[in-house]
């Protein structure tokens, strides 16, 4: 719905569009996108404009009222990160659509954590024609598209422009780097399938693994393999819900306690790697003075997590990345002595670790900018991630196996059942696949009609004209076609506005499809205030009759129009009939045909049908 702004300028209407031009002025500055040729996906890094706001003093209406005095910067990477930042950001992009007709493109915002996204849509006169107020930090409903990232749906028409605000505030003070994409509905739908694909994979890989070891547990009762469990699962839920599936799936009207779960899982995080890293490398017989120093940098960081509790996220990670940069490092001095000392299990161990900082390091490479967005620079952590907790089983598997190879039966039987949990997965997957098959069906209906009045859209119009002509000509039936045109309806618009006028067309389509409901009818929306009507009638006075019948039922709505003769919304209609259709070259022909006769209409003083039955009558 569009809001108008009301600015302090002066009345008069030059004024008033110089004043618009020296508003817009910063926005023109970067070259607007062009959104109807946009096919794939783009990366709008170096497409975007930043403001840093930070005294926190602008809303929207003073952003545009000041607009042309503010210095927009460019980002310096292709991925915006603020990192810790007391101040709010604002984001403006211009696109426009070239094509000759509308075009509804995405805007991703694909790191799951901001707490804050303020979405603002304006259009080329300073007016807001969308907007949102969403975040992690609200709750998951205020997404316009249920997705576990910010995803905002940009409409721009044709032959127009739209400069897209966005406002980034954090709680207290820190950000997520984030890569911002535009995309068309296609490329969106095939990543979001490509991204399911590959979590559901992952965390199946993850349950799996849980479930298979907290099994072998309960059958052996080996402590490693209870640590692992615990370990397993702590990271299962901080992955889980720091890409932001937890808040989609779990919990979406908790906001306040999903941002409190990834930092306290952090912390337990570390706890559980201690105890399992002991357990796993038997460090407290090998090494009792290092394993108590790894205890307590383990407690130091879950107290650190602590404050989250009573709503301070940034301090955290000002305390805990230290803490865990230190445990890791401490952890892998202890792998590789062992390792030097011939230990199988630390070799294995030294592997899984390093294969899963190399995957963080080059997933926060790419978020940094410094290495190039692809599956592997994506998906580098789920892989590391999975690739370590397999090899650390496999390392469990391999420890256990030589004291208690009388166990195999019970492994074979928690196979079996893993298997079953992948067959269920993978079910799972197709079922989800099929859900959005079907939404790209919804999309495709989408594109064939008018957003605005649900009437078919000028596309299905030659489309379908096209074949009824065809349908006609070998039929030798007779085709009725009528052209509709409120009148005087840009003077009810400069007169009301354009919220008021698009109330209009909303309130004639629906008559329109109360009156002409049999099975033969069409309605098309032609473009503007112009609607085309194919109607299921074999005589022109029938077509005659039903048009005078709707042109009385509008006139009757009384909707208040002082511009106009009649003082209420009226409209003209041009009909048009052919017997076989031979004479009709195409369906310019017989829009051009109608189109005169409705013109006719309008010269009589409006408000009327005017019929056209030999068709060199209407030339």
């Amino acid at each position: 719905m569009i809001r108008r702004l009301s600015f302090p300028l002066p009345s008069t209407v030059l004024v008033r569009w110089l004043a618009t031009l020296l508003l817009l002025l910063p926005w023109q500055a970067k070259a607007a996108i062009d959104v109807g040729a946009l096919q794939g996906e783009l990366n709008l890094g170096p497409h975007v404009q930043l403001l840093e706001d930070r005294a926190r003093e602008f809303d929207i209406e003073r952003l545009l009222r000041h607009g042309e005095g503010l210095e927009w910067t460019r980002p310096r990477q292709e991925t915006l990160n603020f990192s810790f930042s007391d101040s709010a950001w604002w984001l403006q992009l211009r696109v426009e659509n070239t094509s000759d007709r509308p075009v509804r493109r995405l805007l991703e915002l694909a790191m799951p954590l901001h707490d804050y996204l303020d979405g603002y849509v304006v259009d080329a006169q300073g007016e807001i024609v969308r907007e949102w107020q969403t975040g992690n930090r609200r709750s998951f409903d205020s997404r316009p598209i249920d997705h576990r990232t910010f995803v905002l749906p940009i409409h721009v028409p044709a032959g127009e422009s739209r400069t897209v605000f966005l406002r980034l505030d954090t709680h207290d003070g820190l950000y997520d780097a984030t890569p911002l994409y535009l995309m068309d509905d296609a490329s969106f739908l095939a990543k979001a399938q490509r991204e399911l694909m590959a979590f559901s994979l992952y965390f199946g890989g993850l349950l799996a693994l849980l479930i298979y070891n907290l099994l072998l547990y309960l059958a052996t009762r080996e402590r490693p393999l209870l640590h692992y469990v615990i370990y397993l699962g702590t990271f299962f839920i901080l992955m889980f819900s720091s890409r932001g599936f937890a808040f989609q799936y779990w919990w979406p009207e908790m906001p306040t306690f999903n941002n409190q779960m990834v930092p306290l899982n952090i912390g337990l995080f570390a706890v559980t790697l201690a105890f399992f890293s002991d357990s796993y490398l038997n460090l407290r017989q090998h090494a009792p003075r290092l394993t108590r120093l790894l205890y307590g940098v383990a407690g130091l960081c879950l107290v650190s997590a602590l404050p989250a509790l009573l709503g301070h996220y940034a301090p955290v990670f000002h305390l805990i990345i230290p803490g865990a940069i230190l445990l890791s490092c401490l952890l892998l001095g202890v792998a590789v002595w062992r390792s030097l000392c011939g230990d199988t299990l630390a070799r294995i161990y030294l592997v899984a670790w390093s294969v899963l900082l190399i995957g963080i390091a080059l997933y926060f490479l790419r978020v940094a900018g410094v290495l190039p967005y692809n599956i592997v620079t994506e998906y580098a952590v789920q892989v590391g991630s999975g690739i370590e907790f397999l090899l650390l089983s496999l390392g469990l598997a391999w420890k256990i196996n030589q004291f208690k190879n009388e166990k195999l039966a019970a492994e074979r039987a928690t196979l079996d059942l893993q298997r079953s949990l992948n067959e269920r997965l993978e079910a799972q997957v197709q079922q989800r696949t099929h859900e959005l098959e079907k939404a790209n069906q919804q999309l495709t209906v989408m594109a064939r009609t008018d957003p605005l009045t649900g009437l078919l859209n000028r596309r299905q119009f030659q489309e379908l004209m096209e074949e009824e002509l065809q349908r006609r000509r070998r039929s030798g039936q007779p085709l009725l076609f009528a052209v509709m045109d409120i009148d005087d309806f840009k003077l009810y618009n400069d007169t009301y506005g354009h919220h008021a006028g698009d109330e209009v067309l909303v309130r004639v389509s629906t008559l329109l499809l109360d009156y002409f409901r049999r099975a033969g009818d069409r309605l098309f929306r032609l473009g503007g205030e112009e609607f085309g009507l194919l109607l299921a009638v074999d005589s022109l006075e029938e077509g005659q009759e039903a048009l005078e019948k709707f042109r009385e039922a509008l006139q009757g709505l009384s909707i208040r129009h002082e511009t106009s003769t009649y003082g209420v919304i009226t409209a003209s209609f041009g009909l048009v009939a052919c017997h076989g259709c031979d004479a009709v070259r195409d369906v310019e022909t017989l829009y051009r045909l109608a189109d005169q006769a409705m013109y006719e209409a309008k010269a009589h003083h409006r408000n009327r049908v005017v019929t056209c039955s030999r068709l060199k009558s209407c030339e």
